[in-house]
């Protein structure tokens, strides 16, 4: 029970045989344990990670499955120091479900030093997050037996360079990316979601530039899939990197005829729902396209609310935008 590291361990009694159920690990400036990855270090399997709310300069790798890690008496917040160049926090196996924990400040040479780096081969759960300051909010790998699921949780200013680096929610090639009741707000450069998920639902959201956000797309499928993007609330700024799009599908999709890439697969489709939401262009520009779908998935529209100039939807190529870039100007 490595009561000898001043752990404070409590064990619980399950069943009539007696077997141990999960111990729950306590840390904090005042604990035998003072820091994530102190804890990180002898967590075992099963393990309810308790963190005393308070700042915490340092990153930990996480190698133990079946964790929940959860900030108590307000938010625990870690900043400032990356693991593996990767992440605040990185993780390595699975399932991990994680509490009202803030992540800030994660930089690297890389410009792509998340909060959160996860590489579990299996269940994320990220539930009343907080990711500000950031380059990356979440950053995943590209195993498709990995889920994600981000569930009322806040984004703030991520995409923190001087030049472009990240998105605040990117799925790589996982199975499914879900992103709900959760708020975007400031974003520079990158994306707010972006998934290269086989499944995406984005249900709930509110994702905004506010008047010092440069975000590139509010809700990026580079790669297509089976999606529903419902009841969200989303406001393109003036300052947006990229003003001709707000929901962009199927970008990075290779052509017929071309060499298909990492990246430049199609995924397999269901179709893409997007229902009920509401859409505030800020950039003044008429070629704003609500959704701008490059992929060759079925999309429907319906009950969507519109506000300001643009387009309601555009699929396939924009001869006028192709003619903008060759010239020079953005895509």
């Amino acid at each position: 029970m490595r009561l000898a590291l001043g752990v404070a361990v409590l064990l619980a009694v399950a069943g009539a045989a007696g077997e141990c159920a999960a111990r729950i690990l306590e840390f904090g400036p005042l604990r035998g344990l003072k820091t994530p990855s102190a804890a990180a270090r002898i967590a075992a399997p099963g393990d309810v990670v308790r963190i005393d709310a308070g700042t915490y300069r340092d990153c930990a790798v996480w190698r133990t499955p079946d964790l929940t890690i959860e900030g108590v008496g307000g938010y625990a917040h870690v900043r400032d120091t990356v693991c593996d160049v990767k992440a605040i926090w990185v993780f390595y196996a699975s399932p991990v479900r994680i509490r009202h924990v803030r992540f800030s400040g994660a930089s690297s040479v890389r410009r792509n030093a998340a909060g959160i780096r996860w590489e579990g081969n299996g269940l994320l759960v990220v539930e009343d997050g907080w990711f500000d300051g950031n380059q990356m909010g979440i950053l995943t790998h590209n195993q498709e037996a990995s889920r994600l699921v981000v569930d009322r949780s806040r984004f703030d200013r991520n995409g923190d360079c001087e030049k472009f680096c990240g998105h605040a929610v990117y799925a790589g090639f996982i199975g499914s990316a879900t992103v709900r009741e959760s708020t975007f707000t400031g974003h520079r450069f990158g994306h707010s979601i972006k998934s290269r998920a086989l499944v995406s639902e984005i249900v709930g959201n509110r994702i905004g530039d506010g008047p010092g956000g440069t975000s590139s797309y509010a809700i990026n499928l580079p790669n297509g899939g089976t999606a529903i993007i419902r009841r969200n609330v989303i406001a393109k700024g003036p300052g947006s990197d990229n003003p001709f799009c707000a929901i962009c599908i199927g970008e990075e999709i290779a052509p017929p005829g071309e060499p298909v890439g990492a990246a430049g697969r199609a995924n397999p489709s269901r179709g893409i729902r997007i229902e009920g939401n509401y859409f505030t262009n800020g950039t003044g520009n008429p070629d704003t396209a609500f959704v701008w779908n490059r992929s060759p998935h079925t999309v429907s529209l319906s009950g969507n609310s519109l506000s300001g100039p643009g387009i309601r939807y555009v699929a396939g190529p924009r001869p006028e935008l192709e003619k903008k870039k060759d010239a020079g100007g953005k895509k």
